[in-house]
C-alpha cells in the first residue's frame, strides 16, 4: 500500500531544513559581523584612554620639573606617526588588552614670561573611522611663580 508523501505532515522536509538552516547561517554571519565591529570600536576606545592617561602623566612630569627645563620636544611626531621611524625619546610603551601598543608624544611651549602655554599631543598608528590617526591634545599654562 502506497502512501503520498505530501500528506505526510508530521515532521520538516529536506527543503525546509535546509532552507532553515541557510537563514540561520545567514543571522549568525551579521551576527558575528556586528561582534567584530564592537570589538573593535571598544578597542579604539581604549586606546584613546591610554592616551589621555599618558597626556596626564606628561602634564604631571612637566609641572614638577624646573621651569626652565619645560622646552619644546619631539615637535612634528604625531604627523601621521610610524612608531618604526619616531625618535626612542618620542615614544612610550604601553599594554593595553594585552598588546604592546606604541605611542607618540609631542610637547609645544609658548612662553610669555611668567607663564609658559604647554601643549601636550599623544598620538598613535592606530586610526579611526575617518582613518585619521588617534591623537588627543591637551594644554595647561605653568608659571614659576607660586601663587
Amino acid at each position: 500500500m502506497a502512501q503520498n508523501v505530501f500528506s505526510n505532515k508530521k515532521g520538516f522536509t529536506l527543503i525546509e531544513t535546509l532552507v532553515a538552516m541557510f537563514l540561520f547561517a545567514l543571522i549568525l554571519i551579521f551576527m558575528l559581523q556586528s561582534f567584530l565591529l564592537a570589538y573593535k570600536l571598544n578597542y579604539l576606545k581604549l586606546i584613546k584612554d591610554e592616551e589621555v592617561k599618558i597626556a596626564q602623566e606628561e602634564l604631571e612630569r612637566l609641572r614638577n620639573i624646573s621651569y626652565s627645563n619645560i622646552n619644546n620636544q619631539c615637535i612634528g611626531v604625531c604627523n601621521n606617526f610610524n612608531p618604526a621611524t619616531a625618535n626612542d625619546q618620542c615614544k612610550i610603551q604601553r599594554q593595553v588588552r594585552n598588546r604592546t601598543v606604541i605611542f607618540g608624544k609631542e610637547i609645544s611651549v609658548s612662553e610669555t614670561y611668567p607663564y609658559k602655554q604647554v601643549t601636550v599631543t599623544i598620538c598613535s598608528e592606530h586610526r579611526d573611522g575617518n582613518g585619521n590617526n588617534i591623537s588627543y591634545t591637551t594644554t595647561t599654562i605653568i608659571t614659576d611663580k607660586g601663587f
